[in-house]
């Protein structure tokens, strides 16, 4: 069996394990089952202009899992059809199941970030690492920044297992997530886009990331000073994904299992809401 076949083989048989288990969020086969399915979403011309116009999803979308189920496809929708670099704000594109997709498989990225957890191989993808807020890059250099569940971490820590809302992390600047919005907007050629999600509700202070309300989110749009192309919010809500509008999700509460030790019934995995905008400079 060929190493493509065996790897196939193996996500088949944790893919079974998840169906045939609890399908708790982040159980085994979890994480297999969320990249398969993504990938037939991605390939599924007819759903992806449903993304791309923040139309209704169908009726229990994206059931039991997070919110990179609806985000993704999202951003996906609206890359277009340029060929220019994507300066990849967060390093969430790097996953070779995202880069053999028809939107990327023709696209350079540069992964601009502090960590990640590991290094792809492929002539398409560079690396730098550092501060969202700082960026070592030259005015106007690319069309396209994506920003996946990523400016809510800026001026916070990722040791999500230490902190929490009732042990913050003690250096957080949680304003200065606005530093690294204008650091793309210096960074991105007039008439360029950036596509940003983030957790959306009422302003919750996680420790470790803080959740968007809605004036600040007035204060990225403020700030970049330009043009929204799209604004569409999706919610978990009866077991599934929906498009809903912004006051629907203005009270709601991330969840984070490490805090709570258990998880709810509908099998919320994260965020119960995110915020997904398009911003043209």
């Amino acid at each position: 069996m060929s190493g493509g076949n065996q790897q196939e083989g193996f996500e088949d048989r944790a893919i079974d394990l998840y169906l045939s288990g609890s399908r708790l969020p982040f159980s085994s086969g979890y994480t297999e089952y969320k990249e398969r399915l993504l990938q037939n979403i991605l390939s599924d011309n007819a759903l992806m202009d449903q993304f791309r116009g923040g139309k209704t999803l169908p009726e229990g979308f994206g059931a039991r899992l997070d919110e990179r189920i609806v985000e993704y496809p999202w951003v996906f929708s609206r890359l277009g059809s340029d060929t220019g670099l994507i300066v990849d704000a967060g390093s969430t594109f790097n996953k070779q199941s995202l880069l053999e997709t028809a939107a990327l498989k023709d696209r350079k990225i540069l992964i601009y970030t502090l960590e990640t957890d590991w290094i792809t191989y492929d002539p398409r993808l560079s690396y730098l690492f550092g501060d969202l807020r700082d960026m070592i890059l030259r005015n106007e250099m690319t069309r396209t920044i994506v920003c996946i569940s990523t400016l809510e971490h800026v001026g916070f820590t990722y040791e999500y297992k230490t902190y929490s809302r009732n042990n913050p992390w003690p250096h957080a600047t949680p304003d200065s997530y606005l530093s690294a919005v204008a650091e793309f907007r210096r960074i991105l050629e007039p008439g360029g886009h950036l596509l940003l999600t983030v957790p959306f509700g009422r302003y919750e202070n996680h420790g470790w990331l803080q959740q968007f309300d809605a004036p600040m989110i007035d204060k990225v749009k403020g700030l970049f000073e330009g043009k929204v192309r799209a604004e569409t919010y999706y919610r978990y809500v009866d077991g599934g994904w929906r498009v809903v509008s912004a006051a629907e999700c203005a009270d709601l509460s991330y969840f984070n299992i490490h805090e709570t030790g258990s998880f709810e019934e509908d099998g919320l995995a994260a965020a119960r809401a995110v915020c997904c905008i398009d911003l043209e400079k």
